[in-house]
């Protein structure tokens, strides 16, 4: 599992970097022949737009992962430790809840979109593409918020937790 993980973890950042990076450049690209030569590359905010959403819902995945999400202190920084690990806990609970609203939401958009075969206008590929970024990015949002349960059920807190206990 320890494996699987680092594997998972690995490719998460990889694919977050990379997109996001690859994003930049066509729309600096864009910017640099729009100003000077007129021009632009059609199909490259298209993509950059798919790629900026697909690094949101992975990065996502990332940020629970990293408990890096933002969350409201004021309360938990004065409570004894065992509430805030329930409290954590009750909060990766609702996490798990609203990505099996996501992925389900998500899975019956892709199937809409399938049923119409839509393509995208400007890189013409299936639509679904860009929409399955729904269903994965919440699939392992969900993944990430058991691991966080699974952490705090064992006691193993991050060291800005610790920091706040």
């Amino acid at each position: 599992m320890k494996r699987f993980n680092q594997s998972l973890n690995y490719i998460e950042e990889y694919f977050s970097v990379l997109s996001l990076l690859l994003a930049s450049v066509l729309i600096f690209i864009n910017v640099i022949m729009r100003y000077f030569f007129g021009t632009s590359i059609p199909w490259s905010g298209e993509l950059a737009r798919y790629l900026i959403i697909w690094f949101i819902f992975i990065g996502s995945s990332i940020a629970v992962r990293e408990r890096a999400h933002a969350k409201v202190d004021v309360l938990i920084a004065h409570v004894p430790p065992f509430y805030k690990k329930a409290l954590s806990i009750l909060a990766s609970a609702v996490g798990i809840v609203f990505c099996v609203f996501i992925i389900v939401s998500g899975i019956q958009t892709i199937q809409t979109v399938v049923s119409f075969t839509n393509i995208t206008p400007a890189l013409g590929i299936p639509m679904y593409i860009p929409y399955l970024a729904l269903p994965i990015g919440a699939a392992l949002m969900m993944y990430r918020f058991i691991q966080v349960i699974f952490e705090d059920i064992k006691g193993d807190f991050t060291q800005e937790e610790e920091g706040t206990q």
